[in-house]
């Protein structure tokens, strides 16, 4: 069988990981001399109190290239075929590294896809994969490649300021952003990066926008309709509402990811029709 292997922005918790039997590697925050572990040592409540309250601005970590070569070693010693789906390159290092350790490990039957994605935009590919995991890695990976182009992300954010200081975002782009009370709305490109789709003044201007653009596609039925929201959840609610979402599991985005977004972001990922 097929062992899968992603990370902890996939907002898959170690607690379903055990249900699915794949392996959620941890991504790092960090602020300033401490370290947490994402979805191990710190909480998304946790984090957002944190991130709010403390003078310091986190960063984050890709992948530790041990915890990867020592995935890598137990899927030779066992045998098994490993397909590892870490975030997107164009948003961390964590593929190159998964990359290097499958190389330097020696051992040949160990795969590595570029998600062109995170969040729960990941987390849908990685169960795809799970659903597919009795085929080999090669058809796995033909299935996600057919699935990734249509997984949407439109989110609308508070400020770009969390994306500038990440190096998410162009800092001209950000400054005037900001000057002009501008709330953005984002999407993943195509390769994985964070792309400017439209700017709005104000907040419920902007969560029209997704409204009206989530409605107007057709979206497949086979998956589920993830309302994302970064710390607060009212802008969430009031995009459900103008989306006409019935009934939404309201899903607070993992730490490592709402650390270059920021609190009172809000968004839909959702899978278009074929």
């Amino acid at each position: 069988m097929l062992r899968i292997v992603t990370d902890s922005s996939s907002e898959i918790s170690q607690k379903e990981a055990k249900l699915l039997d794949i392996d959620v590697l941890p991504l790092t925050i960090i602020f300033g001399d401490e370290q947490y572990r994402d979805g191990i040592d710190i909480t998304s409540d946790e984090f957002y109190r944190k991130l709010v309250s403390s003078e310091q601005f986190p960063h984050t970590a890709q992948l530790g290239y041990d915890e990867l070569m020592r995935v890598c070693a137990d899927a030779a010693r066992s045998g098994d075929e490993v397909l590892i789906i870490p975030i997107a390159s164009a948003l961390s290092g964590s593929y190159d590294w998964a990359v290097r350790a499958a190389e330097e490990s020696g051992y040949d039957k160990i795969k590595v896809y570029d998600s062109k994605c995170t969040t729960f935009m990941l987390g849908m590919l990685v169960k795809e994969a799970v659903r597919l995991r009795d085929r080999t890695a090669e058809e796995v990976v033909a299935a996600l490649d057919a699935l990734r182009p249509r997984i949407t992300l439109l989110a609308a954010l508070d400020t770009l300021e969390y994306l500038k200081r990440g190096g998410r975002i162009n800092r001209a782009v950000a400054t005037v952003g900001g000057m002009l009370k501008i709330k953005p709305v984002i999407t993943l490109s195509a390769e994985g990066g964070v792309e400017l789709i439209h700017k709005s003044i104000g907040m419920n201007a902007a969560l029209k926008h997704i409204a009206e653009r989530y409605s107007a596609d057709k979206k497949d039925g086979r998956f589920p309709v993830h309302a994302i929201y970064c710390a607060d959840g009212a802008n969430c609610e009031k995009l459900c509402s103008l989306a006409g979402i019935s009934s939404p599991s309201y899903e607070n985005i993992c730490p490592v990811v709402g650390t270059h977004i920021g609190p009172k972001a809000a968004g839909i990922v959702y899978v278009r029709a074929e």
